[in-house]
């Protein structure tokens, strides 16, 4: 036997799964406590040291250990499969083995330039150092430096293993408090191994299960298995674990979603596994499902990252079917659940009996009531006391057929979430304004003469129709009741569509964003009354939609985007036409003519006043 030991790999190896794929400091951590796991570890230490800005880390365990052969001929050998070579599915204690593919040795080089391993097994201790930059210049078999030579006698009977990571490449210091959390989320083994990170300051952290739900104030819990959830996925006995909702939420992005887990470790970060994100549920829930199963699969669908199984597979497309099918249903309970809650909530504190006035209904107004109060007892965002304050002029108005006419409209709106913010404008405006101010009415009408007198006379665009759309933005769309100039979004389309850029056909005449109702960003591109709206028109104004939803509506709050181009005329090109089929069915882009908004104007508003006249006394 030789008395050297050899690595033998493509040095592009290390570059492709070491440095690139593990440039994370808790993504290399653990891959080292997976290692300490499958050594029957019961403990790690890992000690950081920041020392003149030099950075070291020291990480201890109290495993098997490897002997000089060991290292030599599975430790130091790139990508032997642990299952495979021994053909053991569990340790000598009986663990789960955690590591498969037999590169987490590798992780350490995403961090650091050398390392030093130590190792101490049946009263011998090896101890060899490997370099970075010797180990890239090499051919593809590299003899790492002997710091002793090989199964030399221990000075300790102790077992286990140390590993030093040195020349680390970190220019922040070490938060101990967010590496451990971090740690928390990608493993649910610290009941039965504990880990503890400490500094040469003296700071000690330990970390544990629970760390990764620190602040989240849990409201409902689902455990599995469980039946309900449908026994048609073969494996749904094999689920366990939690899923769970909080009660406001959830602040931390990666914490948002279902983790799946095997052996204890994570497969795949927090997700929803392929159903539409901006569903308000998905910021209050998460949870850990534990799917061993997996491992049983006659492929390996883990990513050699963890961060994501692979979905392009049969096994675990009926996997993905089935998450999907658990997250639905989940959200459907606890939007019941939450709804409930305010009702007794409501109950409590204002004295109202939803489900007595509902019992109280003839079936047809029971349902039409359950149309309406429904989305107001679910969505989140509205607390009991404003839930009580709409619900309550819900249930007064509800014997007044105009009233009923109107929330039997508003029902039918796709968006369950404008339903609220509309009952509340419709009593502030379609019930006190048609009753108590028929001149608002009547100065509508004029409103509308002078639109139509202005388009007759091809007014200028600007300043006059800018601002006069603005005073009166009804006019573009009735649900625009508050108009609000979003100067901050404008000016970011600005910096990002110079006009210079633009054709001259195509050059804007400007912005007019309001956030409206449901969280709603409008986007308003206003041309000359004398211009055809095309096709490079439509395709300008989704490019601003695209633009505003994908670096900005995740921090700003709003939920959709919707543009307006407002012309003279559209175009006859087929293209043009197709594209804007397209694009009224999606919902995103409309094109208006101001004829089209004259005639629209003309129309909502007689129904107004004949609504109006029919009621009055």
């Amino acid at each position: 036997m030789s008395d050297k030991l050899s690595l033998k790999f493509d040095p592009n190896t290390i570059e492709h799964l070491g440095i690139s794929l593990y440039s994370k400091l808790p993504s290399v951590l653990s891959e080292l406590i997976s290692n300490s796991w499958d050594a029957d570890s019961d403990k790690v230490e890992i000690i950081f040291a920041d020392r003149d800005a030099r950075k070291e880390i020291e990480y201890v365990d109290y495993g098997d250990g490897m002997t000089f052969s060991e290292l030599n001929e599975k430790y130091l050998v790139i990508g032997r499969n642990r299952r495979i070579h021994e053909n053991k599915e569990t340790s000598a204690s009986g663990r789960k083995v955690i590591g498969k593919k037999g590169l987490g040795k590798l992780s350490v080089f995403g961090v650091c330039d050398v390392i030093e391993v130590i190792s101490i097994k049946n009263g011998f201790k090896n101890h060899f150092r490997m370099n970075l930059d010797d180990i890239k210049k090499s051919s593809g078999n590299y003899s790492p430096e002997l710091i002793i030579p090989k199964d030399t006698i221990a000075e300790t009977n102790e077992r286990g293993t140390k590993i030093l990571l040195k020349q680390i490449r970190r220019k922040s210091g070490f938060d101990l408090d967010n590496i451990a959390i971090s740690l928390s989320k990608k493993f649910l083994i610290f009941d039965k191994m504990s880990v503890t990170l400490s500094s040469t300051e003296g700071q000690r952290v330990d970390v544990v299960n629970e760390l990764k739900f620190n602040g989240l104030n849990v409201q409902f819990k689902w455990n599995f298995p469980d039946s309900k959830y449908g026994e048609h996925y073969e494996y749904w006995k094999r689920f366990s674990g939690s899923v769970f909702t909080t009660e406001t939420p959830i602040k931390d992005t990666e914490m948002s979603g279902v983790y799946l887990t095997s052996r204890g470790k994570i497969v795949n970060n927090a997700s929803f596994y392929g159903l539409r994100d901006n569903d308000n549920f998905h910021t209050y829930v998460t949870g850990y499902l534990e799917i061993d199963f997996i491992d049983e699969f006659s492929e390996d669908v883990i990513s050699t990252d963890r961060h994501s199984l692979i979905w392009e597979n049969d096994k675990t497309k009926e996997l993905q079917n089935y998450l999907q099918h658990i997250i639905k249903k989940i959200g459907s309970e606890w939007r019941l659940l939450r709804g409930t809650l305010k009702k007794d909530q409501i109950k409590i504190k204002k004295g109202i009996d939803v489900d007595q006035w509902q019992n109280s209904l003839p079936t047809y107004e029971k349902e039409l009531s359950n149309k309406i109060i429904t989305p107001i007892l679910e969505n989140q965002n509205i607390d009991v006391d404003e839930s009580s304050q709409i619900i309550g002029n819900v249930v007064d108005k509800f014997d007044n057929k105009i009233f009923k006419d109107y929330a039997s409209r508003i029902a039918d709106i796709s968006n369950s979430e404008e339903i609220p913010t509309l009952l509340k404008l419709m009593e502030e405006w379609k019930i006190v304004e048609a009753k108590q101010y028929r001149g608002i009415a009547l100065s509508r009408v004029e409103v509308i003469k002078q639109f139509e007198q202005y388009i007759k006379t091809d007014t200028k665009e600007v300043p006059t129709l800018h601002n006069f759309l603005k005073q009166f933005s009804w006019l573009l769309d009735p649900r625009i009741l508050e108009f609000k100039d979003e100067v901050h979004y404008s000016n970011l389309l600005k910096v990002n569509f110079p006009e210079e850029k633009l054709t001259e056909a195509n050059r804007r005449i400007d912005f007019l964003c309001s956030n409206a109702l449901g969280e709603i960003l409008y986007v308003i591109e206003i041309k000359r009354s004398l211009y055809s709206v095309d096709e490079s028109a439509l395709e300008q104004a989704n490019r601003y939609k695209v633009f505003l939803e994908n670096h900005f509506s995740s921090q700003s709050g709003f939920s959709r985007v919707i543009c307006y181009v407002i012309g003279g005329k559209k175009s006859n090109d087929p293209y043009f036409k197709s594209k804007e089929a397209t694009y009224i069915k999606s919902g995103e882009v409309f094109v208006k003519t101001y004829a089209e908004l004259l005639e629209q104007s003309k129309q909502n508003h007689k129904e107004f006043i004949e609504l109006y006249n029919k009621s009055v006394i």
